[in-house]
């Protein structure tokens, strides 16, 4: 996946990790909760 993501994106857009999650948090309408994206990080930093 990341060679493909290299290939079509210039170096400083594409993501140096990729993980992939059952589900993402999202709200009652359906849109992602980026701020607990950003704290379940943090939190995986940390430890």
């Amino acid at each position: 996946i990341q060679g493909l993501v290299r290939e079509r994106m210039s170096a400083h857009a594409y993501p140096r990790e990729i993980e992939f999650v059952d589900a993402l948090p999202k709200t009652p309408s359906g849109k992602i909760q980026r701020f607990m994206l950003r704290k379940q990080a943090e939190e995986e930093a940390k430890s």
